[in-house]
């Protein structure tokens, strides 16, 4: 049986749309636009993740930082 491994987001590089989805503060089809327009999105097999460093940088410019 596949056991599920709790994770903390600090320490991810690769985050799923429910954590990016909190970690943005904004729904589900938001965060995947987001993560498209940003080119975050990677596929792993049927899996849809998004690159936290890239999401990070995206964040960073529309700040002005």
């Amino acid at each position: 049986m596949n056991k599920r491994i709790t994770r903390n987001n600090e320490d991810t590089r690769l985050l799923s749309v429910l954590e990016l989805m909190s970690y943005i503060g904004v729904g589900r089809n938001s965060a995947i636009a987001f993560g498209k327009e940003h080119d975050a999105l990677i596929k792993i097999g049927s899996r849809t993740l998004f690159d936290k460093k890239i999401i990070d940088k995206a964040l960073d410019q529309l700040a002005g930082n």
